[in-house]
């Protein structure tokens, strides 16, 4: 995630220097956690009394994972005296009105402004468009890409969230080994993008063809044996699966890898389009925030509907959307 600046980096540097996730400073303020994660953001200013309780609960040299924010009479001279400090501090930050503004926290906002590589697969031969010939007049490069639609929304958000990093798509046969190092998103499924063949994810869950899908990949998770389809109404697509994965890029773990993946283009689509559809997408990454805190690292099987055609973004408050998830922290 990015980092924040003003008063929300400094209540965030605060809890993460003394190693508390957003939950366990939350049951100590005796707030939710999305106020704090909003108060961290920027989203919200917390209002005065509560940056006392923050200046008195880290003002003690070691606070309570457990525990409640002590009353400010029981510190001792010297928790007092940093407790003075840290609410001055605070106060200050609240009140200056020329505080840069903080960012917003987004999903595909990198820090850093570290390289960005979309990958993504080739359109079969059988099915490639005439236009895909460079040897027309009217050739179309992109005609070769496929999951046009996801490669196409993802691309402009992150140019747009990253303005300073140097951001790329590909098809994935065609990858420089030095941009392996980027922060790298690969979208497809293993039979469309070979990358997603070549890096081990440690997720329970692969991609399979089957007989009676046509041309997609079902996912079957190993400690199930079960295996999650698309619903078809009439031979029509009324719903799909959509895999939304991140994990430390194994190439630099410093950087990450997401997978956006469906058993068809549109379960992919809807995985990407969840974290960047205006309406739905800061909604969506708090849900995500909340399950999986700062992590980066985990997996979620989604669902994602399609209404007349169109792909509906999944509205990840909405537990039916869930199928799966897998996290170190929580799952």
């Amino acid at each position: 995630m990015a980092e924040r600046s003003g008063l929300g980096a400094r209540l965030r540097a605060l809890r993460r220097e003394h190693g508390l996730k957003q939950g366990e400073l939350a049951r100590a303020l005796g707030v939710a956690v999305s106020s704090v994660s909003q108060w961290e953001s920027g989203v919200k200013v917390p209002p005065p009394a509560r940056l006392g309780d923050y200046a008195t609960f880290f003002a003690v040299g070691t606070p309570s994972r457990s525990g409640k924010v002590p009353p400010a009479a029981s510190l001792g001279d010297e928790e007092r005296r940093v407790r003075a400090e840290i609410k001055e501090e605070l106060d200050r930050l609240r009140a200056d009105p020329v505080a840069p503004a903080p960012e917003v926290p987004d999903f595909w906002r990198f820090p850093g402004g570290g390289p960005v590589r979309i990958l993504t697969g080739r359109v079969p031969s059988r099915n490639l468009s005439p236009l895909a010939d460079p040897e027309r007049r009217n050739y179309i490069g992109m005609s070769s890409y496929a999951d046009g639609d996801a490669l196409i929304e993802l691309y402009g958000h992150l140019r747009a969230l990253n303005p300073e990093a140097d951001v790329r798509f590909d098809i994935a046969r065609r990858i420089d080994p030095k941009d392996l190092r980027a922060h790298l998103v690969l979208l497809g499924s293993p039979t469309m993008n070979p990358m997603r063949r070549q890096v081990r994810f440690g997720l329970p869950v692969k991609q399979v063809e089957v007989d009676d899908v046509g041309h997609g990949e079902v996912f079957e998770v190993a400690d199930e044996g079960r295996r999650y389809r698309p619903t078809l109404h009439d031979g029509r697509l009324i719903e799909d699966v959509g895999l939304l994965a991140r994990f430390p890029n194994p190439y630099d773990v410093r950087r990450t890898l997401t997978l956006c993946s469906g058993v068809f283009t549109r379960g992919g689509f809807g995985a990407v389009r969840c974290l960047t559809d205006p309406q739905l997408r800061a909604r969506n990454h708090e849900i995500l925030r909340s399950r999986f805190g700062d992590s980066d690292n985990f997996g979620m099987l989604m669902r994602v509907p399609v209404v007349r055609n169109a792909t509906a973004t999944p509205d990840l408050s909405n537990p039916d959307t869930w199928i799966r998830s897998w996290s170190p922290i929580k799952s």
